[in-house]
Protein backbone atom coordinates (compact mmCIF):
# COMPACT_ATOMS: atom_id res chain seq x y z
CA UNK A 1 0.00 0.00 0.00
CA UNK A 2 1.49 3.29 -0.87
CA UNK A 3 1.73 6.30 1.37
CA UNK A 4 -1.45 8.09 -0.31
CA UNK A 5 -3.06 4.66 -0.06
CA UNK A 6 -3.31 4.34 3.54
CA UNK A 7 -3.64 8.15 4.24
CA UNK A 8 -7.02 7.94 2.18
CA UNK A 9 -7.89 4.67 4.26
CA UNK A 10 -6.97 6.55 7.87
CA UNK A 11 -9.24 9.48 6.68
CA UNK A 12 -12.22 6.99 6.00
CA UNK A 13 -11.79 5.05 9.29
CA UNK A 14 -11.66 8.60 11.05
CA UNK A 15 -14.77 9.69 9.25
CA UNK A 16 -16.57 6.69 10.15
CA UNK A 17 -15.73 6.80 13.84
CA UNK A 18 -16.45 10.34 14.15
CA UNK A 19 -19.77 9.63 12.72
CA UNK A 20 -20.19 6.68 14.89
CA UNK A 21 -19.80 9.40 17.97
CA UNK A 22 -22.19 11.85 16.32
CA UNK A 23 -24.66 9.18 16.33
CA UNK A 24 -24.05 8.52 19.87
CA UNK A 25 -27.89 8.11 21.66
CA UNK A 26 -27.49 10.73 24.52
CA UNK A 27 -30.42 11.12 27.50
CA UNK A 28 -30.35 12.71 30.83
CA UNK A 29 -28.49 9.54 32.28
CA UNK A 30 -26.94 7.27 29.61
CA UNK A 31 -25.03 7.48 26.77
CA UNK A 32 -24.92 4.74 24.62
CA UNK A 33 -23.56 3.77 20.92
CA UNK A 34 -26.35 3.24 18.33
CA UNK A 35 -27.52 0.19 18.02
CA UNK A 36 -26.53 -0.11 14.29
CA UNK A 37 -22.94 1.27 15.03
CA UNK A 38 -22.13 -1.67 17.63
CA UNK A 39 -20.78 -4.29 15.37
CA UNK A 40 -19.38 -1.69 12.86
CA UNK A 41 -17.10 -0.67 15.49
CA UNK A 42 -15.80 -3.76 16.73
CA UNK A 43 -15.37 -4.79 12.70
CA UNK A 44 -13.51 -1.34 12.53
CA UNK A 45 -10.69 -2.02 15.78
CA UNK A 46 -10.17 -5.88 13.99
CA UNK A 47 -9.68 -3.96 10.71
CA UNK A 48 -7.28 -1.17 12.01
CA UNK A 49 -5.40 -3.67 13.84
CA UNK A 50 -4.64 -5.64 10.50
CA UNK A 51 -3.89 -2.74 8.87
CA UNK A 52 -1.19 -1.44 11.25
CA UNK A 53 0.50 -4.74 11.39
CA UNK A 54 0.36 -5.15 7.51
CA UNK A 55 1.53 -1.48 6.91
CA UNK A 56 3.76 -0.24 9.80
CA UNK A 57 7.26 -0.63 10.22
CA UNK A 58 6.15 -0.79 13.78
CA UNK A 59 2.70 -1.90 13.35
CA UNK A 60 2.45 -4.09 16.51
CA UNK A 61 3.03 -1.49 18.47
CA UNK A 62 -0.03 0.68 17.08
CA UNK A 63 -2.04 -2.62 16.82
CA UNK A 64 -1.43 -3.54 20.73
CA UNK A 65 -2.63 0.56 21.60
CA UNK A 66 -5.66 -0.01 19.30
CA UNK A 67 -6.51 -3.69 21.05
CA UNK A 68 -5.95 -2.03 24.60
CA UNK A 69 -8.26 0.96 23.85
CA UNK A 70 -11.19 -1.51 22.04
CA UNK A 71 -11.36 -4.16 25.15
CA UNK A 72 -11.22 -1.37 27.35
CA UNK A 73 -14.24 0.35 25.20
CA UNK A 74 -16.31 -2.51 26.36
CA UNK A 75 -15.31 -3.60 29.71
CA UNK A 76 -18.53 -1.96 31.31
CA UNK A 77 -21.84 -3.43 32.76
CA UNK A 78 -23.52 -3.67 29.62
CA UNK A 79 -20.49 -4.28 27.22
CA UNK A 80 -21.05 -2.13 24.25
CA UNK A 81 -18.52 0.31 23.22
CA UNK A 82 -18.08 3.55 25.76
CA UNK A 83 -18.33 6.77 24.09
CA UNK A 84 -14.62 7.48 25.34
CA UNK A 85 -13.28 4.19 23.92
CA UNK A 86 -14.31 5.20 20.17
CA UNK A 87 -12.49 8.17 20.84
CA UNK A 88 -9.85 6.84 21.85
CA UNK A 89 -9.51 4.43 19.12
CA UNK A 90 -10.14 7.49 16.72
CA UNK A 91 -7.26 8.88 17.88
CA UNK A 92 -4.52 5.98 17.63
CA UNK A 93 -6.13 6.39 13.96
CA UNK A 94 -5.63 10.24 13.82
CA UNK A 95 -2.13 10.15 15.40
CA UNK A 96 -0.79 7.21 12.92
CA UNK A 97 -2.57 9.50 9.74
CA UNK A 98 -0.79 12.64 10.96
CA UNK A 99 2.58 10.37 11.23
CA UNK A 100 2.37 8.76 7.74
CA UNK A 101 1.54 12.20 5.98
CA UNK A 102 4.55 13.68 7.78
CA UNK A 103 6.37 10.70 6.28
CA UNK A 104 6.34 7.42 4.17
CA UNK A 105 9.17 6.56 6.54
CA UNK A 106 6.83 4.52 8.83
CA UNK A 107 5.47 2.62 5.62
CA UNK A 108 6.90 -1.24 5.39
CA UNK A 109 6.30 -0.65 1.45
CA UNK A 110 8.76 2.50 1.69
CA UNK A 111 11.51 0.09 3.26
CA UNK A 112 11.27 -2.74 0.91
CA UNK A 113 11.70 0.03 -1.81
CA UNK A 114 14.77 1.00 -0.24
CA UNK A 115 15.99 -1.71 0.18
CA UNK A 116 15.67 -4.20 -3.35
CA UNK A 117 17.24 -3.55 -6.12
CA UNK A 118 15.47 -3.01 -9.70
CA UNK A 119 14.91 -6.22 -11.72
CA UNK A 120 17.81 -6.03 -14.01
CA UNK A 121 20.03 -5.08 -10.92
CA UNK A 122 18.63 -8.65 -9.29
CA UNK A 123 19.13 -10.14 -13.16
CA UNK A 124 22.92 -9.50 -12.46
CA UNK A 125 22.32 -11.13 -9.15
CA UNK A 126 21.78 -14.57 -11.04
CA UNK A 127 24.82 -14.01 -13.12
CA UNK A 128 27.29 -13.79 -10.13
CA UNK A 129 25.67 -16.59 -8.60
CA UNK A 130 26.40 -18.44 -11.55
CA UNK A 131 29.91 -16.93 -11.81
CA UNK A 132 30.64 -18.28 -8.41
CA UNK A 133 29.31 -21.61 -8.60
CA UNK A 134 32.41 -23.17 -9.23
CA UNK A 135 34.10 -21.91 -6.59
CA UNK A 136 31.37 -23.02 -4.16
CA UNK A 137 31.08 -26.62 -5.75
CA UNK A 138 34.62 -27.12 -4.96
CA UNK A 139 34.81 -25.59 -1.43
CA UNK A 140 31.79 -27.88 -0.71
CA UNK A 141 34.36 -30.59 -1.34
CA UNK A 142 36.79 -29.73 1.91
CA UNK A 143 34.88 -30.20 4.73
CA UNK A 144 36.03 -30.69 8.08
CA UNK A 145 37.06 -34.75 9.34
CA UNK A 146 36.16 -35.79 6.18
CA UNK A 147 32.37 -35.10 6.45
CA UNK A 148 30.23 -36.01 3.69
CA UNK A 149 28.98 -33.47 1.26
CA UNK A 150 27.30 -32.91 -2.42
CA UNK A 151 29.81 -34.03 -4.60
CA UNK A 152 28.25 -31.87 -7.89
CA UNK A 153 28.34 -34.98 -10.42
CA UNK A 154 25.72 -34.53 -12.44
CA UNK A 155 22.23 -32.19 -13.70
CA UNK A 156 20.69 -32.73 -10.53
CA UNK A 157 23.13 -31.87 -8.42
CA UNK A 158 23.72 -28.32 -10.30
CA UNK A 159 19.91 -27.84 -10.17
CA UNK A 160 19.74 -28.43 -5.59
CA UNK A 161 22.74 -26.21 -4.94
CA UNK A 162 21.80 -23.76 -7.84
CA UNK A 163 18.58 -23.43 -6.07
CA UNK A 164 19.91 -23.30 -2.39
CA UNK A 165 22.02 -20.11 -3.64
CA UNK A 166 18.77 -18.59 -5.51
CA UNK A 167 17.34 -18.81 -1.75
CA UNK A 168 19.52 -16.27 -0.30
CA UNK A 169 18.76 -13.03 -2.63
CA UNK A 170 15.37 -14.07 -3.82
CA UNK A 171 11.94 -14.94 -1.13
CA UNK A 172 9.96 -16.83 -3.60
CA UNK A 173 11.22 -19.24 -5.71
CA UNK A 174 9.07 -21.82 -7.22
CA UNK A 175 10.92 -25.07 -8.67
CA UNK A 176 9.85 -27.59 -11.34
CA UNK A 177 6.75 -25.40 -12.94
CA UNK A 178 5.26 -26.01 -16.20
CA UNK A 179 5.72 -24.55 -19.40
CA UNK A 180 3.08 -24.05 -21.99
CA UNK A 181 2.51 -25.69 -24.28
CA UNK A 182 5.06 -25.93 -27.56
CA UNK A 183 5.17 -28.15 -31.01
CA UNK A 184 2.38 -30.20 -29.80
CA UNK A 185 4.19 -30.80 -26.31
CA UNK A 186 5.15 -29.12 -22.93
CA UNK A 187 8.17 -29.37 -20.59
CA UNK A 188 9.44 -28.07 -17.07
CA UNK A 189 11.37 -25.04 -16.08
CA UNK A 190 13.71 -25.43 -13.54
CA UNK A 191 13.22 -22.00 -11.90
CA UNK A 192 10.33 -19.35 -11.80
CA UNK A 193 11.35 -16.18 -10.24
CA UNK A 194 8.08 -14.29 -10.04
CA UNK A 195 9.53 -11.07 -8.17
CA UNK A 196 11.60 -10.26 -11.26
CA UNK A 197 9.63 -12.02 -13.67
CA UNK A 198 12.90 -14.51 -14.79
CA UNK A 199 12.87 -18.05 -15.39
CA UNK A 200 16.42 -20.04 -14.71
CA UNK A 201 17.19 -22.81 -16.93
CA UNK A 202 19.51 -25.30 -15.99
CA UNK A 203 21.97 -27.22 -17.92
CA UNK A 204 25.23 -29.60 -17.07
CA UNK A 205 27.67 -30.79 -20.18
CA UNK A 206 28.42 -34.04 -20.49
CA UNK A 207 30.03 -36.24 -22.93
CA UNK A 208 28.63 -36.94 -25.85
CA UNK A 209 26.93 -33.48 -25.54
CA UNK A 210 28.25 -31.14 -28.39
CA UNK A 211 28.07 -27.78 -28.71
CA UNK A 212 25.87 -27.62 -31.36
CA UNK A 213 23.90 -29.84 -29.43
CA UNK A 214 23.48 -27.83 -26.37
CA UNK A 215 22.82 -24.53 -28.46
CA UNK A 216 20.05 -26.43 -30.08
CA UNK A 217 18.58 -27.80 -27.04
CA UNK A 218 18.92 -23.71 -25.73
CA UNK A 219 16.97 -22.37 -28.90
CA UNK A 220 13.81 -24.87 -28.28
CA UNK A 221 14.22 -23.48 -24.73
CA UNK A 222 14.07 -19.90 -25.51
CA UNK A 223 11.05 -21.06 -28.04
CA UNK A 224 9.03 -22.34 -25.07
CA UNK A 225 9.58 -19.51 -22.60
CA UNK A 226 8.59 -17.20 -25.27
CA UNK A 227 5.41 -17.93 -24.66
CA UNK A 228 5.45 -17.82 -21.06
CA UNK A 229 3.35 -15.60 -19.00
CA UNK A 230 5.40 -14.39 -15.81
CA UNK A 231 8.64 -14.90 -18.01
CA UNK A 232 10.11 -11.72 -18.94
CA UNK A 233 14.18 -12.75 -18.59
CA UNK A 234 15.33 -16.29 -19.72
CA UNK A 235 18.55 -16.86 -17.68
CA UNK A 236 20.49 -20.40 -18.93
CA UNK A 237 23.52 -21.39 -16.78
CA UNK A 238 25.51 -24.07 -18.21
CA UNK A 239 28.16 -25.90 -15.85
CA UNK A 240 30.90 -26.97 -17.62
CA UNK A 241 33.45 -27.45 -14.55
CA UNK A 242 35.38 -29.95 -17.19
CA UNK A 243 35.65 -27.62 -20.23
CA UNK A 244 34.02 -29.91 -22.48
CA UNK A 245 32.41 -26.82 -24.18
CA UNK A 246 35.30 -25.21 -26.71
CA UNK A 247 33.92 -21.87 -27.41
CA UNK A 248 31.87 -21.13 -24.65
CA UNK A 249 31.94 -17.28 -25.40
CA UNK A 250 31.19 -17.85 -29.06
CA UNK A 251 27.69 -20.03 -28.02
CA UNK A 252 26.93 -16.83 -25.44
CA UNK A 253 26.97 -13.97 -27.87
CA UNK A 254 24.90 -16.05 -30.33
CA UNK A 255 22.34 -16.62 -27.86
CA UNK A 256 22.02 -13.41 -25.85
CA UNK A 257 19.38 -11.38 -27.07
CA UNK A 258 16.11 -9.47 -26.85
CA UNK A 259 13.23 -11.33 -28.74
CA UNK A 260 10.16 -9.16 -28.32
CA UNK A 261 8.97 -9.24 -24.33
CA UNK A 262 11.51 -12.18 -23.80
CA UNK A 263 15.52 -11.31 -22.72
CA UNK A 264 17.73 -14.01 -22.93
CA UNK A 265 21.20 -14.15 -20.97
CA UNK A 266 23.23 -17.16 -20.82
CA UNK A 267 26.13 -17.98 -18.77
CA UNK A 268 28.57 -20.91 -18.99
CA UNK A 269 30.80 -21.24 -16.50
CA UNK A 270 33.54 -21.39 -15.37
Amino acid sequence: MTQDDLIATLEKYSEELSGILARFNKTRDSLSISQNDHSRFKEIGVELIDLFRDELIDGLHHAKITAEYFNDATRNYYGTPSYRGVENVRGVANAVLARVKRSSSSLKSAQISARTPSSPERIEVLFRIGERFHLVAKQLRNRRESRSTLDVSDEYDVQDLFHALLRIPFDDVRPEEWTPSYAGGSSRMDFLLPEIEAVVEIKKSRPGLSARELGEQLIVDIAKYNQHPSCRTLFCFVYDPDGRISNPRGIENDLNATQEDLTIRVLIAP
